[in-house]
């Protein structure tokens, strides 16, 4: 029988693990990347890269990846989810869970722009995900490096002070103890706009990317 209440905690692998991760996923499945792109909506260069270590994911890029091959964001890291699972794995049942993130020990990787901390990222369904995010750009990145996935973002200054922009409003200064509320699917993007790096708490929160079709998720209100 299942518990009702647990401490979830998965070895989940590391940035450097990343792309052989997901070359694995494709070879399991014996998709070209060519598939892949088209599913993802990458390019096949820029898959390439990844596979091969040459490049970092974004967050962003990693949610398209995680839809392509039909897995939650939690799944595409989970080193115990095995590559050649079904696409459409068993329902889970609903129960009480609980998980944990150490300082520090949150599953870290990092682009030219943003430096990423996932928490709770052993939790492979769940409503949101929690990112701690290292704002290193001073200057605003190309739009084409603006990110845009689906669902909400609540965002939260911890240090620093942040310079938020999107696709559709003025920038908007934001200081330590401020927060923001956008629509993901808005272009967007962050500079730091005090001497250190800033940090800012980012949840991004949508039950389409986070649950597959035909799980169980938060029951409706």
């Amino acid at each position: 029988m299942a518990k009702s209440h647990q401490d979830v905690k998965e070895a989940l692998p590391t940035e450097s693990d990343f792309g052989n991760r997901i070359k694995s996923l494709r070879q399991a499945r014996q998709w070209t990347l060519e598939q892949v792109a088209e599913s993802s909506g990458l390019s096949i260069s820029t898959l390439s890269k990844i596979e091969n270590g040459q490049v970092s994911a974004s967050f962003d890029t990693l949610v398209k990846i995680a839809n392509a091959y039909h897995l939650s964001f939690g799944e595409l890291f989970s080193a115990q989810r095995p590559v050649e699972a079904p696409l459409t794995p068993a329902v889970p049942p609903i129960s009480g869970r609980r998980t944990f993130t150490r300082a520090g020990e949150g599953l870290a990787f990092t682009t030219d722009n943003y430096g990423y901390n996932v928490h709770s990222a052993e939790l492979t369904h769940k409503g949101m995900i929690p990112l701690i995010m290292q704002i290193k750009a001073r200057k605003v990145p190309a739009k084409a490096e603006w990110s845009s996935h689906e669902g909400e973002e609540f965002i939260y200054v911890t240090q620093g002070v942040t310079e938020l922009h999107t696709a559709w409003y003025a920038p908007l200064r934001l200081e330590t103890g401020d927060s923001a509320y956008i629509d993901s699917t808005m272009p967007h993007a962050f500079i730091s706009l005090s001497e250190e790096d800033a940090h800012i708490l980012s949840i991004c929160m949508t039950q389409r990317l986070f649950f597959k079709e035909g799980t169980v998720g938060i029951p409706a209100e």
